[in-house]
């Protein structure tokens, strides 16, 4: 019961991560003067005269997510997707973290820093390790024959992937980011309520009944 509680209690981190991260974005850029959402990203926040608030942002949600993938790896296990979903997902957090102790570089200006060319590999690592969390989920639940969570989580990694080039154009770099935080920031919410709701309804169960689409796999079927 005591283990089961634990879990619980990691899965809610993640739950709460990703409206807690999109809330602050929100809240946080609205005092930045001069500040464009559009054509600046989520990052330049933390340069401006309150880059405090995105920097604690960026430190603190990826913490929660980090310590998320520990309840992802208690919740799945002991089937191998448990370890790829909980690796992604840690990695996904620890490169947040990372997002936020090194700062950007503004964007438009020819000064180039160490600190901003560690941010970028930081977010590189974010927009890439999210996206491969949904295709492992999607190979995984499709698998199980459970097309609605296949589906979503193939088509929330292809929307992502495909938005997160939009980065490039200088104009709406802000917008396409937005638009990819959007979509894998909801997804990995989901992700975490259905882990959550799942436990929560086998309260002290084994593994087979802590999460029953496993149970075919280690059967042989």
């Amino acid at each position: 019961m005591k283990e089961t509680v634990a879990t619980r209690r990691l899965l809610a981190c993640g739950a709460a991560a990703g409206p807690l991260f999109v809330s602050v974005v929100l809240v946080g850029g609205a005092p930045q003067p001069g500040y464009r959402p559009v054509r600046q990203t989520v990052s330049e926040l933390a340069t401006g005269p309150t880059g405090w608030i995105q920097t604690t942002n960026f430190v603190v949600c990826g913490l929660l997510f980090a310590v998320f993938a520990l309840g992802v790896l208690r919740t799945l296990r002991p089937h191998p997707i448990a370890g790829i979903a909980a690796a992604l997902t840690g990695l996904f957090g620890v490169a947040l973290i990372a997002s936020g102790l090194f700062t950007t570089d503004v964007a438009g200006q020819a000064r180039h820093t160490w600190s901003g060319t560690a941010h970028d590999t930081a977010g590189g690592v974010v927009f890439l390790s999210l996206p491969l969390l949904t295709f492992a989920w999607a190979v995984h639940t499709a698998r199980r024959r459970d097309w609605i969570w296949a589906t979503a989580s193939a088509a929330a990694g292809v929307t992502m992937l495909l938005l997160v080039q939009g980065l490039a154009v200088p104009g709406y770099r802000g917008l396409y980011q937005r638009l990819t935080i959007g979509v894998g920031w909801t997804w990995i919410t989901a992700f975490a309520l259905h882990l959550y709701r799942t436990i929560a309804a086998h309260d002290g169960g084994a593994a087979d009944q802590l999460y029953p689409v496993t149970r075919p796999f280690r059967r042989g079927r």
